[in-house]
């Protein structure tokens, strides 16, 4: 779950030290540049069964309707039905004709359709609050790719511990970026068939690909 990034071969002895001393110092500052794929983090922070109870919630984006596109960015996932353990693709694209920023990766929330609301089910673990400050770079094109398993343990992963069961309904995935972006997906158990209202919801995504995909080549 490692993103991708560039680098420069050593041409002397000391350069590895060096290139080190350079990352370190841009770690700090919260500077980066160059586009951010793959998921967030590799390591499971934890499971469900070892959630103590002082989770907390973090604020990511407000609760109500939010666009797909705005500000320059556009947030789009792989499917819109998934099955329980599936992987599932989100991905933030700069679809603006120019470098845009975005803040840290890890700033987003995976949020469960209950009753007319949504609940945010990836929570901080015990001990971490807030986000740090980090200014994320992406040329036109790049942008920010995150990888899951549909599941609770499939998202306890990087900053975030789910604590609960993920039943079969309503998901959306949001971004807290320069605008708050969300995708929606449903997750299905394996042997159940998706909705007239996912199959729209499926017809609607790809549309927004092939739209995506004329401005990016715009």
């Amino acid at each position: 779950m490692n993103g991708r990034d560039r680098s420069t071969a050593p041409v002397a002895l000391l350069a590895p030290l060096a290139l080190f001393a350079v990352a370190a110092v841009s770690g700090c500052l919260g500077v980066a540049s160059g586009p951010e794929r793959g998921p967030a983090d590799p390591r499971t922070v934890a499971s469900p069964s070892a959630c103590s109870g002082d989770e907390t919630t973090p604020g990511v984006g407000p609760a109500g309707a939010l666009p797909a596109s705005a500000g320059g960015f556009e947030l789009t996932a792989n499917r819109s039905v998934v099955e329980r353990g599936e992987p599932i693709a989100f991905e933030l694209t700069n679809v603006a004709d120019d470098r845009q920023t975005t803040g840290t990766r890890h700033r987003y929330a995976l949020q469960r359709r209950v009753g007319g609301g949504w609940r945010t089910v990836t929570l901080f673990p015990s001990g971490r609050s807030g986000f740090n400050a980090t200014a994320l770079r992406h040329d036109p094109g790049e942008g920010i790719e995150w990888l899951f398993r549909a599941s609770a343990a499939g998202f306890s992963t990087g900053k975030f511990v789910v604590c609960e069961r993920l039943p079969a309904g309503d998901y959306r995935f949001v971004y807290d970026g320069p605008s708050s972006l969300l995708v929606r997906f449903e997750l299905v158990d394996g042997d159940a068939r998706p909705s007239a209202a996912s199959t729209a919801s499926s017809t609607q995504a790809g549309r927004s690909t092939a739209s995506r995909s004329a401005v990016s080549t715009a």
